[in-house]
């Protein structure tokens, strides 16, 4: 005899399930809203980091600028430059540039000190120890400035004034 349960399980055995749609499961808005807020905060993310890199470019770029006397030291060194590139073009005698060099040192130094020593002469220039390096280059440059005839070379004296700007403090 068989035994119900037996029969049972047979009878769920041999019976194949009836044929059935299953709906696929619905997804919850809390999903979308989660994608949204991890969109928003990528977001945010990307444009922090980028304004406070800028901030510290920014920042730097700030602290490396020149400072004043190294602005005036580069444009007096374009003038030095300016003087020796018209001499070498021959636009300029070397009697000339040396007076224009003349100039533009004592200019250099009226810009940096703030001591008008345009009309100075060579015992003031050279006393005041700020001033002495100027002073010492422009009375080597009166020699080829004033004289009739002269064997300094313009070449030379750009250099030196080179030298003297570049060493300025």
């Amino acid at each position: 005899m068989l035994v119900p349960e037996a029969t049972a399980a047979a009878a769920l055995l041999a019976e194949p399930a009836p044929p059935e749609i299953i709906a696929p499961p619905q997804y919850s808005v809390a999903w979308v809203i989660l994608a949204v807020l991890c969109l928003l905060v990528i977001t945010a993310l990307i444009v922090g980091t980028l304004k406070i890199t800028r901030a510290i470019e920014k920042r730097i770029a700030y602290r490396a600028r020149p400072s004043d006397v190294d602005a005036l030291k580069a444009e007096f060194l374009r003038a030095v430059n300016d003087i020796a590139d018209r001499h070498e073009a021959g636009d300029l005698e070397a009697r000339a540039g040396h007076h224009e060099l003349t100039g533009v040192m004592r200019r250099f130094v009226r810009r940096t000190t703030g001591h008008d020593v345009t009309s100075q002469d060579m015992a003031t220039l050279t006393a005041d120890p700020r001033t002495r390096d100027v002073g010492t280059l422009i009375a080597d440059l009166y020699e080829p400035d004033f004289a009739l005839a002269s064997g300094a070379v313009l070449t030379d004296s750009v250099r030196r004034a080179r030298e003297v700007i570049r060493g300025w403090s």
